[in-house]
């Protein structure tokens, strides 16, 4: 696992005393993210249930790949640009049987999401770096991370392009908020060098607790989206299109689950 290490005395602007990391920090962050491993929770209210995704994300080719749970269903789902593909997980399946895929296209609705771009995050969080947050240290495997969260309200007449795009794009999926946290170990340790080390971000969050899916404007989702291993590498292999049995233009809330 890749872990951002900041520099010990490092001034920030947080606007709590004692926060572990400043929004820039966050931001650089972002900017310099390439790839990461995904979980996510998509809780579905209209459906009472959720979706449960585990996958990673290329963000320099803008591919992924993750396996979607939603109830009894499992589906594998690659993503390449703004086309998704999708494939039943089947248990009785032989080991031999080929993959039925079928694919479909963001511009069926409501184009690539902006939250899911690193660059985009970062211009927002940098806007919002005031809003800054410091939670209870929660436990993550063996650590202990403390969440320090940006809390992004962008404006659609933002002088950047990218945050005024993310504010229209939140607002037409009814998302008025989107929250970013950095879960950092507050005193990390260098194995090279043998020695203590200042705060580190071991993972970053990005929340939505409104998301009302363009294509049914009557539903009511909340997601969270955890990533870990930042900028360890993943590889990531996308069918082509004539491979897929058909085109799906239906869309459900797994499919806004992903990078």
């Amino acid at each position: 696992m890749v872990l951002r290490r900041l520099l010990p005395g490092r001034k920030t602007d947080s606007a709590r005393e004692g926060a572990p990391v400043s929004g820039e920090e966050i931001a650089d962050l972002l900017e310099s993210l390439t790839a990461a491993s995904t979980s996510a929770t998509w809780k579905c209210r209209h459906a009472a249930g959720s979706v449960m995704v585990e996958g990673t994300v290329d963000f320099a080719a803008r591919e992924s790949r993750a396996t979607v749970i939603r109830g009894k269903a499992t589906y594998e789902y690659v993503r390449r640009g703004s086309t998704a593909f999708r494939s039943p997980v089947l248990q009785d399946a032989p080991e031999d049987a080929e993959q039925s895929w079928e694919y479909t296209s963001e511009t069926d609705a409501c184009g690539i999401h902006a939250y899911a771009i690193p660059g985009v995050l970062a211009a927002a969080v940098r806007a919002a770096s005031g809003n800054l947050g410091v939670g209870k240290p929660e436990e993550v495997g063996e650590r202990k991370l403390t969440p320090v969260t940006v809390t992004l309200k962008p404006k659609t007449t933002d002088p950047d392009g990218r945050v005024a795009r993310l504010a229209r794009q939140l607002r037409d999926h009814g998302a008025m908020v989107l929250l970013v946290s950095a879960l950092v170990e507050p005193s990390g340790w260098d194995d090279e060098t043998d020695e203590p080390t200042g705060p580190m971000i071991a993972r970053l969050r990005l929340e939505l607790p409104h998301w009302t899916p363009a294509d049914n404007p009557m539903d009511d989702h909340a997601v969270t989206v955890d990533l870990f291993d930042l900028n360890e590498p993943v590889d990531i292999a996308v069918p082509e299109e004539s491979a897929a049995e058909r085109r799906r233009t239906n869309r459900t809330c797994a499919d806004l689950a992903l990078f």
